[in-house]
């Protein structure tokens, strides 16, 4: 259930203030630059693409003081049903041992979050973010709208962490290994102009056997591939910047601003001003404004 949320961005020399959350959690995702917590004594570096989730009666509070323009999104909720604490291993062998499957109840129900991790692919999460900082700052009759976007948001998180547990149990293989490699050194380089000769080359295969490779192992072509995370990081910066259309299809290597629009098309069903546009109201916070939103009417019995 949603509570609250924004972003934030510090001034020169910021440090967040001390806090313990009552009844509800903090989920902060990194932005830019580096924001310095303690929470509960132990220290935190949190980056871009860094999750951090916090509970409920834990004190938290800055140890450092952050660049000027260091920012993060920040989202309090409630969790509808009890929530259970589990070590690492025990996850793990939880999920290894379970049928992940969408048939499954237990796990088809359920949200699996550690405090702190780093998501290899930040572009979904920060666009749900952005999402949920329009809709709830919209005049929607429901809050159910913003409630639903929440859960999406947890879900992904959850399905890349989930995802990162799975792979590092079944990489044994060395082609899983080298595919991996693969993947992550285009993620890497994406901001390239990069080619699947280029790309087969680096590793060194043909480039008709690795696009066979891609198709087989993710189900699709090595040149879809590198399009789509193309299109995934112009959504991103679409959403979390103010650069020009002209400007993300020049730093993204397309051919010229009218490719990439068409492109842009072609995967998302509609422009990129148009994707831009869909989104447009957040809170935007900073040290000096800090909202203090009272709980809702139905928990009022968590206040201390």
């Amino acid at each position: 259930m949603y509570f609250k949320c924004g972003q934030f961005v510090s001034n020169a020399g910021w440090k967040h203030k001390p806090m313990c959350l009552n009844g509800d959690y903090e989920l902060i995702l990194g932005l830019q630059d580096t924001i310095y917590l303690e929470i509960d004594n132990t220290r935190l570096e949190v980056k871009p693409g860094d999750v951090l989730l916090i509970p409920p009666a834990i004190h938290y509070q800055g140890f450092a003081a952050s660049k000027e323009n260091a920012s993060f999104y920040w989202m309090h909720f409630f969790p509808r049903k009890d929530v259970n604490k589990m070590s690492k291993a025990q996850l793990s062998h939880y999920l290894f041992t379970q049928d992940i499957h969408p048939t499954n109840d237990v796990l088809n129900s359920s949200v699996f979050l550690p405090s702190y991790f780093h998501l290899k692919q930040s572009t979904k999460a920060l666009i749900l973010m952005k999402q949920i900082l329009d809709i709830s700052h919209s005049n929607y009759y429901s809050t159910y709208a913003v409630d639903y976007l929440v859960t999406s948001l947890l879900l992904e998180l959850t399905n890349q962490y989930t995802q990162l547990l799975l792979q590092s149990h079944h990489q044994d293989s060395e082609s899983s290994q080298k595919f991996t490699q693969i993947l992550e050194w285009v993620r890497v380089n994406i901001y390239k102009d990069l080619t699947v000769k280029e790309i087969a080359e680096k590793f060194s295969f043909n480039p008709d056997h690795l696009t066979r490779m891609f198709k087989k192992k993710i189900g699709m072509s090595t040149i879809k591939y590198i399009n789509t995370l193309k299109i995934n990081k112009a959504k991103e910066m679409l959403c979390i910047t103010n650069k020009t259309i002209k400007e993300i299809a020049y730093e993204l290597h397309f051919i010229d601003e009218k490719y990439f629009m068409k492109l842009f098309k072609s995967y998302e069903g509609m422009t990129p001003t148009q994707y831009r546009d869909a989104y447009t109201r957040i809170y935007l916070n900073n040290k000096f404004v800090d909202p203090e939103i009272p709980l809702p009417h139905h928990l009022k019995h968590l206040e201390g």
